[in-house]
């Protein structure tokens, strides 16, 4: 009972942390710079750490499709997140919170932030699939 408590919440700690990494992607502007992929890969290393670590705990029984859950529940999390954001972004209200310049330029890295959620995306899928037809066969 304890060992399946354990990996959950290890899963979710880590797919926090690829959340971050996720989110980062789309930050951009003359702010971030070229620490954007240090933050990044700071992020990075404790989900590369926690991840094997919760398949560990339940002794690697259905990694692939654990693995693949956290994945894609943290690309769900991360579109409903962008799209709180444009939301946000689109009132004109609370763009008058920002006077000094356009809260857009936070987050304005398009095509990095959409090629970190595709692999994501992808990885997560592919991951799921791949242990579903394992259990079928």
């Amino acid at each position: 009972m304890l060992r399946p408590t354990i990996s959950i919440i290890l899963h979710v700690l880590a797919g926090f942390f690829i959340y971050g990494v996720c989110l980062i992607a789309f930050a951009g502007g003359q702010d971030v710079g070229s620490h954007k992929y240090t933050i990044m890969a700071i992020f990075a290393v404790p989900a590369l750490i926690l991840l094997p670590i919760a398949v560990a705990v339940y002794r690697f029984q259905g990694w692939k499709s654990s693995v693949g859950i956290t994945f894609l529940s943290v690309a769900a999390f991360n579109l409903i997140a962008i799209l709180t954001f444009a939301c946000l972004f689109l009132d004109p209200e609370f763009v008058k919170l920002f006077p000094d310049k356009n809260p857009l330029e936070m987050f304005n890295d398009y095509f990095s932030g959409t090629v970190v959620m595709i692999v994501v995306t992808i990885t997560g899928g592919l991951l799921y699939i791949s242990e579903r037809r394992e259990s079928k066969a």
